[in-house]
């Protein structure tokens, strides 16, 4: 049986390939990790988990992103919400509006694991 390191992240979203890879990514430093490619399966995985974070990729223009994310704010406001996003340009509204950190996908690779330590560690 796996030791879980009490480091738990929920992944949501619908590239799978990307997801994947930050699955992959955030268990190489030390997370134990659950992916959900819809935002239906996510909020449905959350409510049913101990989560210490969500890492949500916001694809389009981020508006059902931005409905998840606040339903997850809403079940648990403490909750850390880090999104990944192509760039500002295009996005909805308010889309970054419930987030602890935006960071961009091109940058997911060097930044995601440190700031996604730092958002948890004040908690």
């Amino acid at each position: 049986m796996k030791k879980r390191s009490g480091k738990s992240v929920l992944c949501i979203g619908s590239d799978l390939i990307n997801l994947n890879l930050r699955c992959s990514l955030l268990r190489k430093h030390g997370w134990d990790v659950v992916s959900s490619s819809s935002g239906h399966d996510g909020v449905f995985r959350f409510a049913k988990g101990n989560f210490q974070a969500v890492v949500l990729d916001l694809n389009d223009d981020g508006a059902e992103a931005a409905l998840i994310a606040a339903e997850l704010k809403r079940q648990r406001p403490g909750i850390r919400i880090i999104m990944l996003i192509t760039n500002m340009e295009g996005l909805a509204p308010r889309a970054t509006e419930q987030a602890d950190a935006v960071i961009l996908k091109s940058q997911e690779e060097t930044i995601l694991p440190d700031r996604l330590r730092d958002l948890i560690l004040p908690m």
